[in-house]
């Protein structure tokens, strides 16, 4: 499977971005709204899929 990185990012830098915690990101993957990808033991969300998360309940 070929996959592009640029569409790559950590957890981390994803929820930065989206002014949530990288809690709130794990919180969504365990309720089945967002898939992660595993590359060597690395958590990446696949922005081309998730561009953002829901407006509700973020931090301001």
């Amino acid at each position: 499977m070929s996959m592009n990185n640029k569409w790559l990012k950590t957890v981390k830098n994803f929820a930065l971005g989206e002014g949530v915690t990288a809690s709130y990101i794990y919180k969504l993957v365990k309720e089945g709204k967002m898939q992660l990808i595993m590359i060597d033991g690395v958590k990446f969300v696949d922005t081309a899929k998730f561009p953002s998360i829901p407006v509700t309940n973020r931090r301001k």
